[in-house]
């Protein structure tokens, strides 16, 4: 039986207490198990079905809807109770949440769907009583990268996590490793 090997590079980021929330251009909708197989015009029926599991667990997400029609969504955790591993490569402390999963249509993009879904997601983990709330994207995912930032998450240390299957074997915070050119 082989093992499934991946190594994950992320830029981590933190939200800030004194942003304000961007203007909606979108309506933003709370995903339910009633419209959750809405996300399979956008996607498809495997990623409804990692919805459905979302929603089993406790956690939140939105979508953004564009004339109706689903052109966005994202995630968040609740806050842990104790340190928990998110995701198979992702650690949360205590009080924290993370904002994961986050997706927008490549047609949406540049609409600022993504910087209303991020607060959306982090106003309910911050009302949900979460004392602090993180996102992170792969090193290699530049337009994410910029798209946080100009929701106004702060940059923190990045993480390189090591899984092998879906067990977190290492995880390592700091200055990722660079490649030989």
């Amino acid at each position: 039986m082989s093992r499934l090997l991946k190594i994950y590079r992320n830029r981590n980021y933190v939200w800030p207490d004194d942003v304000h929330p961007p203007a909606r251009t979108a309506e933003l909708r709370p995903i339910t198990f009633d419209n959750v197989s809405q996300v399979e015009r956008l996607r498809n029926a495997s990623v409804a079905a990692a919805f459905r599991r979302f929603l089993d667990s406790g956690r939140f997400g939105v979508f953004a809807m564009v004339d109706g029609i689903v052109a966005g969504h994202a995630w968040v955790t609740p806050p842990a109770d104790d340190p928990q591993v998110v995701n198979t490569y992702a650690k949360v402390a205590a009080g924290e949440s993370l904002v994961h999963y986050c997706y927008v249509a490549p047609e949406q993009r540049g609409r600022g769907l993504y910087a209303q879904m991020l607060h959306e997601t982090t106003a309910w983990a911050r009302e949900h009583g979460a004392t602090r709330v993180t996102v992170d994207t792969s090193v290699d995912n530049t337009a994410s990268q910029k798209g946080i930032q100009r929701a106004g998450f702060t940059e923190v240390e990045p993480t390189t996590s090591v899984v092998i299957g879906r067990r977190l074997i290492y995880r390592r915070r700091g200055d990722l490793p660079t490649t030989p050119a």
